[in-house]
């Protein structure tokens, strides 16, 4: 479930909820002011989430997101926000705890097949870019195993409408803020 679609949902419930009550208790035409919503920081999702607020995300990739959930397996924790106006673009954030995986190890085992090998994140990285499918465009990922031994991953999710230059500046802008993001051990 999407939440943009939660949230204008409870925020109409909500509105309307407020009309009938305000009409049962009163007679006159004063209407009630218009139902605001007010902007959650990021970081009040929980989960991941709590390493991310709007403006830092916009600093770094040039996107305004307005919407953030979170949830919780075991010993990783996720994160996913978007904008109001539609399901895409959206960005992921999955953060695993710890790992007893080293470089090599992640590299072998845990980057995708089709993916490229990055230098200069983490102890060992990689990016891949896939095509779009279903609903949205295409796709920019990037996965690194920190320097204190978390698995980290960011996906950014283009709307169908995304231009080939978009994905490629993406590349560098995801970079950017992972390289942002990166743990160290101390």
């Amino acid at each position: 479930m999407r939440t943009r679609s939660v949230v204008l949902g409870a925020a109409v419930l909500l509105g309307l909820a407020a009309c009938d009550s305000h009409a049962d208790a009163t007679n006159d035409s004063d209407p009630l002011p218009p139902v605001q919503l007010a902007q959650q920081p990021a970081a009040s999702a929980g989960g991941a989430c709590i390493l991310w607020d709007y403006a830092f995300i916009k600093s770094k990739i040039g996107v305004t997101f307005e919407v953030a959930a979170s949830d919780q397996v075991d010993d990783t924790s996720t994160c996913v926000v978007q904008t109001i106006a539609g399901d895409w673009p959206d960005l992921a954030l999955s953060v695993v705890e710890s790992t007893q995986a080293d470089a090599k190890l992640f590299l072998s085992d845990l980057k995708p097949d089709k993916a490229t090998t990055l230098k200069g994140l983490g102890k060992a990285a990689y990016r891949l870019n896939t095509a779009a499918s279903g609903g949205h465009g295409p796709s920019v990922e990037i996965g690194w195993l920190s320097e204190a031994k978390q698995l980290q991953t960011l996906r950014f999710t283009f709307a169908k409408t995304a231009k080939a230059a978009d994905v490629t500046a993406m590349n560098t802008r995801l970079l950017s803020l992972a390289k942002a993001m990166d743990t160290t051990a101390g």
